[in-house]
C-alpha cells in the first residue's frame, strides 16, 4: 500500500485501492478551480484579435502556485504554448487544451456580459469557459492531485498540461499542436483533449472548408442590354445556383463505430456576400462551405464532385467563372471504441457519474486527428459538464469540475501503470 492510502501493488500492477478517496481529495480544489477558470474567462482571447499571451502567463502563475514545473514553447512570442509537467519519467502522459477562443458575438444574447464569467445556478458562464478553458483549469489541478497522492513514479513517468494557441483558426495551425508535435516537446503514450462532454469522445470527423469566388459582368440593372441579356452576368444568381448544387452531394459511405448518427455533411454559404451598388448587376459574389467527412472519407472524392457542379454552372451560365480555394483540409480520426483508454474512461465516469458515457465520435472538429496521427491515442473531447460552445452563454457546471479532475487522475493512473 502507497503512503497515500490510495493505490497497491496487486501483482504486478498497481491499482487504485478506493477510488471515491479520489473524488474526496480532488473536491477539496473545488474553490480553487472556480477561481482559477473565471480568470481564465476574464482575460479576452479571441482568435485573431487577442494574443494568447495573457492566459498563458496566467497559467504559469497557476502552476507556480502549484508548485508544478511550467515553460513557453513558441513559434510566436506574443502566442506562446505553455507546458506544465509533473514528473520527469519518459513514460509520458498529455492533458490539452486551446487557450484562444471564438467571438462572444452579439452581447444581447448572452444573459451576462461574456468575459465577466458570472455564476448562476451552479454554473460558470463566459466565452471559453466549455471551449476550452474549463479543460485546462481540470488539467492542472489533476497534476496537483497526482503528485500530492503519489499516483505516479516521477521517476519513471510524466503528466503534461499543454495549453495550445490558434486552435479556433481551424484546427490546422502550425502554432499550437502541430508546432509541439514537430519540435518534440509533446511525446506521450496516451492524451485527453480536455473538452467539455458527456460522451467519451474516441475520435471526430474530417473538416474540409471551401471559399467559392464568382466572376460575372457588372451592367446598370436598367438598361436593355440586360432585359435582352446581351450584356451581364450576374455573380451573386450564379453563386447560388452553385451552393444549391452543392446542397444535393451525396456521398455515403459506412460509419465506423462510434459514428453511426453522424455522416458527410455539406452546408454551403455559411459566409456569403456580393455585390456593389443597388443598381448594378453584381460582377462578383463570395461564399465559404463547409464539408464535413467522417473518418476514412476522401476530400478529394467530394473536392471532385464540387469541381463537377461548377463546371455545370459555367456551362449553364457562359459569362460565369469560378475560383476555389480549399482553406481548410483535415482529416477524420478515432480510436477503437474498445481501446483501453476508452474503457478506462467509461469505467471511470459510471464510478464517479453513476452512468457509463457512451464511447462515441464527436461532429465537430478538432486537433485529435494531430496527435492521433502522431501514434499518440486520444480522447477527442472529454472532460466537465458544459454546453453552448461557439454559442451565447457558454457555460461549465462547477460541481463538474473536481469531478472531471479525479476521472482523469484514475484514467491516467491506470493507463500509465
Amino acid at each position: 500500500m502507497d503512503g497515500s492510502g490510495v493505490v497497491q501493488d496487486v501483482g504486478e500492477r498497481i491499482v487504485i485501492s478506493n477510488p471515491s478517496n479520489l473524488l474526496t481529495a480532488a473536491g477539496k480544489y473545488q474553490s480553487d478551480l472556480t477561481a482559477f477558470l473565471r480568470d481564465l474567462v476574464c482575460i479576452q482571447s479571441v482568435n485573431g484579435r487577442n494574443p494568447e499571451a495573457p492566459v498563458a502567463a496566467r497559467i504559469m502563475d497557476e502552476a507556480r502556485k502549484l508548485g508544478l514545473d511550467s515553460r513557453l514553447v513558441a513559434l510566436q512570442p506574443e502566442r506562446p504554448n505553455v507546458l506544465v509537467s509533473y514528473g520527469a519519467g519518459a513514460d509520458s502522459f498529455a492533458m490539452i487544451g486551446h487557450m484562444d477562443t471564438v467571438a462572444e458575438g452579439d452581447w444581447a444574447g448572452w444573459s451576462s456580459p461574456p468575459f465577466d464569467a458570472a455564476i448562476k445556478e451552479g454554473c460558470l458562464i463566459g466565452r471559453g469557459s466549455a471551449d476550452n478553458k474549463a479543460g485546462i483549469v481540470c488539467g492542472l489541478y489533476t497534476l496537483a492531485l497526482m503528485r500530492d497522492l503519489k499516483l505516479i513514479d516521477p521517476a519513471r513517468q510524466q503528466v503534461v498540461v499543454a495549453g495550445v494557441v490558434d486552435e479556433e483558426s481551424g484546427a490546422c495551425s502550425p502554432l499550437g499542436v502541430r508546432h509541439l508535435l514537430d519540435c518534440g516537446a509533446i511525446k506521450a503514450r496516451g492524451a485527453i483533449y480536455a473538452y467539455t462532454s458527456d460522451i467519451v469522445c474516441i475520435g471526430h470527423r474530417g473538416l474540409v472548408r471551401l471559399e467559392i469566388k464568382a466572376k460575372g459582368q457588372s451592367i446598370h440593372a436598367g438598361l436593355a442590354e440586360w432585359h435582352n441579356h446581351v450584356r451581364g452576368a450576374n455573380a451573386v444568381m450564379a453563386l447560388a445556383d452553385l451552393l444549391l448544387k452543392l446542397e444535393d452531394i451525396r456521398l455515403p459511405a459506412p460509419p465506423p463505430p462510434g459514428f453511426e448518427q453522424l455522416g458527410l455533411t455539406v452546408t454551403p454559404g455559411t459566409l456569403f456576400n456580393g455585390g456593389s451598388f443597388p443598381s448594378i448587376v453584381p460582377d462578383s459574389g463570395n461564399a465559404v462551405v463547409d464539408i464535413r467527412l467522417l473518418p476514412g472519407q476522401s476530400s478529394a472524392e467530394v473536392l471532385a464532385h464540387v469541381q463537377k457542379k461548377i463546371r455545370a454552372v459555367e456551362s449553364e451560365r457562359p459569362k460565369i467563372t469560378f475560383e476555389l480555394k480549399v482553406t481548410v483540409d483535415i482529416p477524420g480520426a478515432l480510436i477503437p471504441k474498445d481501446h483501453p483508454l476508452a474503457l478506462l474512461a467509461q469505467d471511470y465516469t459510471e464510478t464517479f457519474t453513476g452512468r457509463r458515457w457512451e464511447a462515441a465520435g464527436a461532429g465537430p472538429a478538432n486537433e485529435g486527428y494531430m496527435l492521433i496521427g502522431a501514434g499518440i491515442p486520444t480522447l477527442c473531447g472529454f472532460g466537465p459538464t458544459g454546453g453552448n460552445p461557439h454559442a451565447p452563454d457558454e457555460w461549465v457546471e462547477l460541481k463538474s469540475l473536481p469531478t472531471t479532475v479525479a476521472i482523469f487522475a484514475g484514467i491516467i493512473h491506470d493507463f500509465l501503470n
